[in-house]
């Protein structure tokens, strides 16, 4: 007979004989835990001691049979004498242990002695079929082909009760194994439910929901790849953790199982508190994930909520912002491109009181912009973007528009600048500033007077050709109380068009990565004003104009422009 066959065989009858000596351990430590809850603590010592003994034939059985690199003449007769010698001790134990059960036959203890038993005459048997030396693969009792079994190693303080439970299917077609490693499961808090095949699992698992399943690999009928397979093939099992237990050890079936979807793979000869370890981690993972599909559920909903909310606050700024106008020798126009769902931006345009009545507030039915009389006209960019930013622009357009600011002359630009920058100190806002032209036309006079804090400037294109820029060089609003501003004015030729922006319409990135650029701005204004005809709004191709020749098609800033046309 050649060395291989003899090593296939042998390696048969080793992993037969470590196994049944695995289930004298996982039982004995089973047993004992139920007797000492019985109160019955002789036979929980008894069990105790069983279990022991049966540690102690490890290393000597190992060496029984180990490879046969060692020669047959070094295994020593002393070396079987001492097998025997604790293996007969062991079966006396486990009969004296079964007769001291029997009176309590409500524990089921009994019956228990009798599975200890039955391993150890197996175990016995082997031995004596090795040493006679007639060792043959099929002379065992079929052998188990997962080490579910090794979880019968669990030591007594590795069985406490888990941190965190769960459901567990135990796949395995050895009984014992299926048994031994259920109730170590059960014994740490775990609902644990067990199947024999690949086909009954498939069945537990469409009928009921679990957390974990520990797979066998090598089973009869469907393999352990095959119903990983089927696993991952179906969505509803996609939070299913599996921890694959095989004898088989090479690395392309560690790698198979893994990418069928394995969790991880732990080899026969694993330490039981690995196996516990692996499980309480798959069970935190699960229950991390189920916490996190919570809190983006949730988030998911709040930003709905919060979408909604700034959709409904962007259209009550909208509300908010002037209709416009088309009277003789006026006519308005504007658009509002936000970067954002609510932008910094605002403007706005109205008819002035009289000064005798500055500090009241307007009444109902009040001079509309479009009645006659003095119009204010102005743009405020309001740094930053979002709902804080669109709310201080929404204060300020109020108070403009109802003319409500101690102290203010609201026929001069300059006393409004002056005041709003008294008022609005930015560390007193949460550090926002704002950038504002206010500008007050007479079109009796046709005089327009202004004043601008940081913004740029107003452009007036001219009927003939030509722009002309509006501004007074006051600082930015909030970075200084007692700022001053300055007031200039001119009278505006008829045909003219006046236009009031913020920043965002002219910095931004063009096609060749530069920033436009305000006098870019200023030129592509003029240009298009000149081609639109009569009466008709250039806005639409300005924001065409300028897109052409942005990078991106969204605007990385709010954009305002307003234009007032004094045909």
């Amino acid at each position: 007979m050649s060395d291989a066959i003899v090593e296939e065989k042998l390696a048969r009858a080793r992993h037969a004989v470590r196994t049944r000596l695995n289930h004298i351990v996982g039982y004995g430590d089973l047993f004992r835990q139920d007797a000492e809850e019985a109160g019955l603590e002789r036979l929980a010592e008894l069990f105790g001691r069983i279990r022991e003994a049966a540690l102690s034939l490890r290393a000597p059985l190992d060496r029984r049979f180990s490879p046969r690199e060692i020669p047959a003449a070094d295994i020593s007769e002393s070396l079987d004498r001492e097998i025997y010698d604790v293996l007969f001790a062991l079966i006396g134990l486990i009969q004296e242990t079964k007769r001291r059960a029997e009176p309590y036959d409500d524990t089921g203890l009994a019956r228990d002695a009798d599975k200890i038993l039955e391993a150890a005459n197996d175990l016995l048997e082997l031995v004596e079929i090795e040493r006679s030396g007639l060792v043959e693969p099929d002379s065992a009792r079929p052998l188990p082909t997962s080490p579910a079994a090794e979880a019968s190693k669990l030591e007594t303080e590795s069985l406490e009760p888990a941190p965190r439970t769960g459901r567990i299917l135990v796949v395995d077609d050895n009984l014992v194994n299926r048994e031994i490693l259920a109730r170590h499961l059960e014994r740490q808090g775990h609902r644990v439910r067990a199947a024999a095949d690949g086909a009954s699992a498939l069945e537990l698992l469409d009928a009921e929901p679990f957390d974990i399943m520990i797979l066998d690999v090598m089973m009869p009928g469907m393999s352990g790849y095959q119903i990983l397979e089927r696993i991952r093939a179906d969505e509803r099992l996609g939070d299913l953790y599996i921890i694959v237990i095989s004898s088989l050890a090479d690395t392309q079936s560690i790698a198979r199982c893994i990418q069928l979807g394995a969790e991880d793979y732990l080899p026969r000869e694993f330490e039981p508190v690995i196996l516990k370890a692996r499980i309480e981690s798959c069970l935190e993972k699960k229950s991390l994930m189920e916490e996190q599909a919570l809190y983006v559920s949730a988030l998911v909903e709040a930003q709905e909520r919060l979408r909604a909310e700034l959709r409904g606050g962007a259209a009550y700024v909208r509300s908010l912002l002037p209709p416009r106008l088309s009277a003789p020798g006026l006519r308005t126009d504007w658009m509002f491109i936000p970067s954002a769902s609510l932008g910094g931006d605002v403007f706005g345009y109205h008819r002035i009181r009289g000064q005798e009545c500055e500090d009241a507030p307007p009444e109902e039915g009040a001079a509309e912009a479009d009645e006659p009389g003095p119009l204010a006209l102005y743009l405020i960019d309001v740094s930053g973007h979002g709902i804080e930013s669109a709310l201080f622009s929404v204060t300020l357009m109020n108070l403009l528009k109802s003319q409500v600011l101690p102290g203010a002359d609201f026929g001069d630009p300059a006393s409004v600048l002056a005041r709003l920058s008294a008022s609005f100190r930015m560390e007193e806002q949460n550090y926002l500033y704002f950038t504002a032209w206010y500008g007050i036309w007479d079109p009796e006079s046709r005089e327009l007077t202004f004043a601008s804090a940081g913004s740029p400037p107003a452009v007036l294109v001219l009927p003939g050709g030509g722009t002309i820029e509006l501004q007074t060089g006051g600082v930015i609003v909030g970075l200084d109380s007692k700022a001053d501003y300055r007031t200039d004015s001119m009278i505006i030729p008829r045909g003219s068009r006046l236009y009031l922006f913020s920043d965002g319409i002219y910095e931004f990135r063009d096609r060749a990565d530069r920033i436009f650029g305000l006098e870019s701005f200023v030129a592509l204004l003029s240009n298009r004003v000149a081609a639109c005809a009569q009466g008709v709004s250039g806005l639409d191709g300005v924001l065409h104009d300028v897109q052409a020749r942005s990078a991106t098609t969204r605007f990385q800033d709010d954009v305002s422009l307003v234009e007032f046309d004094f045909g």
